[in-house]
């Protein structure tokens, strides 16, 4: 299905839980409010069986934090039963000890957040003495076959000095991708945003030592190819019109909602009293992606 504005929609993103065990002080909450315990597996089912229909073919969970949800495995496992390819953001705090699980489960690909390069650096942006076992976890995941590892890192003035030495870190790991990303201000981000760090100078840089420079269409993200053949791609979603351009995804909240934009909050629909409704939840969530669709507009416009 294609927005108004020709954007196809590709990529379902689901909320699992609010629950976290680390304090970054930029989460963005992904956009939502203060609910915690999230949409039920049956919910979830139903929702990704309609979002087939519209083009969706990967789901990504995240939260809060995904491995504390209770029966991850189970929606894991029925999301791939449905043919999607399904994918999941974590802190990486309990990653060393689920990695398998998760991958036996049908987990995909993993994607790892880690904002610093050292235990100080690490803790001081999570506000958890967690370093090693991230570390560890990101092993564990190359191990047991988790392909691709992506990193993620948040740049923000807190850690700049040593995003480099984070970046070098994660490539002696034998980790595939990292993505560099702008700090959203959206949900802490809004009162953390003056940590805020454009990424145009970290690009330049890696224009000068890659390989090969490639544009992915999702968001029109730029990435590029270092000596060791790591990816390093580039996300900047920050008043960037471009970005929105390519945007190819919608979210399911975690109190039930289908939300358009991360930034929007006046472009949702509320689906959280049909989810679990037998046999007419399906035609009502159908409605309910059709009007999402619908309203779904770029947050960053070209002005003309």
């Amino acid at each position: 299905m294609i927005d108004r504005f020709g954007r196809p929609i590709e990529d379902l993103r689901i909320t699992l839980t609010h629950v976290c065990n680390f304090k970054c002080f930029f989460c963005h909450m992904e956009g939502e409010g203060d609910s915690f315990y999230g949409v039920s597996r049956q919910g979830i089912v139903n929702v990704a069986k309609v979002s087939r229909e519209f083009g969706v073919r990967t789901i990504k969970l995240t939260g809060g934090e995904p491995t504390l949800r209770r029966d991850l495995f189970e929606i894991i496992g029925d999301l791939s039963s449905l043919g999607f390819e399904v994918s999941m953001t974590t802190n990486g705090f309990l990653l060393s000890d689920l990695a398998g699980k998760l991958k036996e489960a049908g987990l995909s690909r993993v994607n790892v957040s880690l904002h610093g390069s050292d235990r100080n650096s690490f803790k001081s942006i999570t506000g958890v003495d967690g370093f090693s076992k991230v570390l560890d976890g990101i092993r564990n995941a190359i191990s047991v076959g988790l392909k691709p590892v992506k990193v993620n890192i948040v740049v923000t003035k807190r850690n700049l000095a040593n995003v480099e030495a984070t970046i070098s870190l994660v490539d002696s790991l034998g980790v595939d991708e990292i993505h560099l990303i702008e700090m959203h201000p959206v949900g802490l981000g809004k009162n953390a945003f003056d940590s805020h760090v454009f990424l145009y100078d970290l690009e330049s840089k890696l224009q000068k030592i890659s390989i090969k420079k490639e544009i992915r269409s999702k968001h029109m993200r730029p990435r590029y190819v270092m000596p060791s053949g790591m990816v390093i791609e580039v996300v900047k979603p920050y008043a960037n019109p471009l970005f929105c351009a390519g945007c190819n995804r919608i979210r399911l909240t975690s109190d039930g909602k289908l939300k358009t934009c991360l930034y929007r909050e006046d472009r949702t629909i509320d689906i959280s009293n049909i989810l679990d409704k037998g046999d007419i939840a399906e035609p009502m969530i159908r409605s309910a992606f059709e009007i999402a669709i619908a309203i779904r507009e770029p947050n960053f416009k070209y002005k003309l």
